[in-house]
């Protein structure tokens, strides 16, 4: 059954969790390696393309309705431009490149003095994690479980699954509505006085 097959499935069978898996692996065959190469290295540590070709492809799931066919990889092709456009608005939030370093001290903005040395890049990595355990103290158990299994310590959504006894989809599912609380907390961490936003 092919991508064009599946979305017609999904789309007479919302429910229908076993097509949304099988059209989740045609897409993660033919986009993930593809995503990762556009992803600039210097995002690579905070990026992960498997996470953002998830919230590409529930996103797609919930807009089928949006979703036009224009030929055998046009699905493929919709849930592609999605998840360039996430690492697009992901990289505009975090890229250092948004910030203008000034050297005098009448102009306004951050100082090239401000960039932590390499003798303090370990010193902020431990209070980076500090940091995401404070945000993470305030989810529930199972959310921040999952986050840090996957963000964190690495785990595929698959190997999670099968540790817990639940489908792959669902954990995916699981992990992308903890992940949108987890950014709103930090969010609001971070707007705190004494709070810096680290993520």
């Amino acid at each position: 059954m092919d991508s064009l097959e599946l979305v017609e499935r999904i789309r007479s069978s919302p429910g229908d969790e076993a097509a949304k898996e099988k059209l989740y692996r045609l897409v993660q065959a033919a986009i993930l390696e593809k995503l990762r190469a556009k992803i600039p290295p210097h995002l690579q540590p905070r990026i992960d393309a498997e996470d953002v070709l998830d919230m590409a492809f529930l996103r797609a799931i919930e807009a089928l309705d949006k979703f036009q066919p224009a030929g055998e990889n046009s699905f493929l092709a919709w849930v592609y431009r999605i998840a360039k456009n996430t690492i697009a608005d992901q990289g505009r939030r975090h890229s250092v490149a948004a910030a203008r370093f000034v050297a005098g001290d009448a102009k306004a903005g951050p100082r090239a003095s401000a960039i932590p040395s390499r003798e303090r890049r370990a010193e902020s990595l431990y209070r980076k994690r500090d940091w995401i355990e404070a945000v993470l103290s305030k989810l529930k158990g199972e959310e921040a479980e999952v986050i840090r299994l996957h963000w964190l310590d690495g785990q595929s959504f698959e190997e999670i699954a099968a540790a817990s006894g639940k489908k792959t989809e669902t954990v995916r599912k699981f992990y992308t509505r903890s992940w949108a609380r987890f950014r709103e907390i930090a969010q609001a961490k971070a707007a705190q006085p004494g709070e810096r936003p680290t993520l």
